[in-house]
């Protein structure tokens, strides 16, 4: 590789990654991120949102997934011409520049990195059930001091797992993905095999309380039904954690693409197949009944099958489902710690942030990752609040509008357009994925950037834009360090960043 076409102040060599994960760590790190909460508490997350989406949550599912392959192709091919850790930063900052790559990177970040805190904190949730069921103590782990010594415990786990080699992290997440296909496996032959009024009259019983039909089936809102689009969304996010191991993979231009497809094929089959199995078991009245009498436990995942299956079995669903959601915290510490090292090889942040240590992992950048996420951590336990999770969603649909824009970009440069694009730019598919994109992204924005009944702290917009001044103001204390060495961030987006 070219020296003067390096990263800002780095050698030829100097901090390069290891590349020791394959194909199937690239599949189980995408759906490891994305398979948690989302998908097994997904029938209370959307109609106690929007209840007027009524029995279509399970389409809205299947077809959040399916438009999600246009961010997929792009991801793909973005991922065998400039396969890196900073991924989508990456992408962005190389076609728009480094302000737009930044920036936008910087809300998704922080929001991850708030969600990371949040899931720590509710892990405890999980844990306790699953503790119950054996007829244990579960609650101590709901006191402040339980959450907090089980949050921390658990970030810092995952914390070393990574820092004792990406190979490490690659076999967890490995692990996890046939966990992950089991548990779903299960949930899947309980919701199709039980018929509706089984259910029905099982969970009537168990809550106290009555389940009875609408008089009038009314067909959901389409207007409902854009919205649970959008909000899975963010259900769909993890997708990200597979281009991220881009500046680790082995053989990474031919295998990176791959893994983004099957990883995106694996968490649309296991979400479609889960979601239509729960609403098959429990219809949309019935989830909504159990919402109004709170008893929202009953219409989840565990809840059906501890409802249906014998109580070993439910116990152990409940200690799977645990540890399903407590593990998003490895793909997403993997994404967020790989785009601050990519920062730091940029000059967006202090060097020390694009350095790896003698096990060849961004030490500094998992550092600032795991600490960082104990605040939020600490700030959820004590008010019960995560800053910036709400932004997540908006965040990754403008990650996907920017870099659409920028694959347009590449198109109308023609020639002049850089020598990693490739043909990028002429390829029609390309071009057709990323004018939808557009589309769709601009749309999905709409329906979330002001959110109704909601107080201006928690709107998306309000939350980004705070973001977004902390994200300029590091952007030019950048540009002045930049201008120290006599460079610009025009010219760092013109190199390509070490690996």
């Amino acid at each position: 590789m070219d020296t003067e076409r390096l990263a800002p102040g780095i050698q030829a060599g100097a901090y390069r990654l290891t590349k020791s994960v394959g194909l199937l760590a690239i599949v189980a790190s995408a759906v490891a991120g994305e398979y948690g909460a989302g998908i097994n508490f997904v029938a209370v997350q959307a109609l106690g949102v929007y209840p007027a989406a009524r029995g279509l949550v399970p389409l809205a599912m299947l077809v959040t997934g399916l438009l999600l392959v246009t961010k997929t192709h792009l991801f793909a091919r973005f991922s065998a011409v400039l396969p890196r850790s900073g991924s989508a930063y990456v992408w962005i900052a190389r076609t728009l520049g480094m302000p737009a790559g930044f920036v936008v990177s910087f809300l998704w970040w922080l929001s991850v990195t708030a969600a990371m805190g949040f899931i720590a904190f509710a892990f405890s949730s999980f844990l306790s059930e699953a503790i119950s069921g054996l007829g244990l103590p579960g609650a101590v782990l709901l006191t402040s001091a339980g959450r907090l010594v089980l949050g921390l415990g658990a970030i810092w786990t995952i914390f070393a797992i990574h820092a004792f080699g990406v190979h490490n992290y690659g076999r967890f997440v490995s692990v996890l993905l046939g966990l992950i296909i089991a548990t779903a496996a299960i949930i899947v032959i309980y919701g199709f095999a039980t018929p509706p009024a089984h259910f029905v009259a099982l969970a009537a019983s168990r809550a106290r309380i009555a389940i009875i039909p609408p008089a009038h089936d009314q067909p959901g809102s389409f207007g409902a039904f854009l919205s649970v689009c959008t909000l899975f969304v963010f259900a769909y996010g993890g997708i990200s954690a597979a281009p991220a191991l881009g500046g680790e993979a082995r053989d990474a231009a031919r295998v990176m693409p791959r893994g983004v497809v099957l990883g995106w094929l694996v968490a649309l089959v296991l979400y479609t197949l889960v979601s239509f199995a729960l609403f098959h078991a429990a219809p949309w009245w019935a989830i909504t009944a159990l919402i109004a009498g709170k008893h929202t436990t009953l219409a989840t995942a565990p809840g059906l099958v501890g409802l249906l299956a014998p109580h070993w079995l439910g116990v152990a669903l409940e200690f799977a489902v645990a540890l399903i959601v407590g593990k998003t915290l490895g793909p997403q510490m993997m994404t967020t710690s790989r785009l601050v090292f990519a920062w730091g090889q940029d000059g967006m942040l202090p060097a020390v942030f694009g350095q790896t240590s003698a096990r060849h992992v961004p030490l500094a950048a998992l550092l600032l990752t795991a600490g960082l996420a104990s605040l939020f951590l600490v700030q959820s336990v004590a008010i019960g609040w995560a800053l910036g999770v709400v932004i997540r969603a908006f965040s990754l649909l403008l990650i996907w509008l920017l870099l659409a824009v920028g694959a347009l970009r590449l198109t109308g440069q023609g020639a002049r357009a850089p020598a990693w694009a490739g043909g990028l730019g002429r390829e029609p598919a390309v071009i057709a994925a990323a004018v939808v994109s557009v589309l769709v992204t601009l749309v999905l924005i709409a329906s979330i950037a002001v959110l109704p009944h909601t107080a201006l702290p928690f709107q998306p917009l309000f939350q980004s834009a705070i973001a977004a001044l902390v994200a300029i103001g590091l952007l030019v204390r950048a540009r002045s360090r930049a201008a120290a060495r006599g460079d610009t961030l025009a010219i760092i987006a013109a190199r390509i960043p070490v690996e």
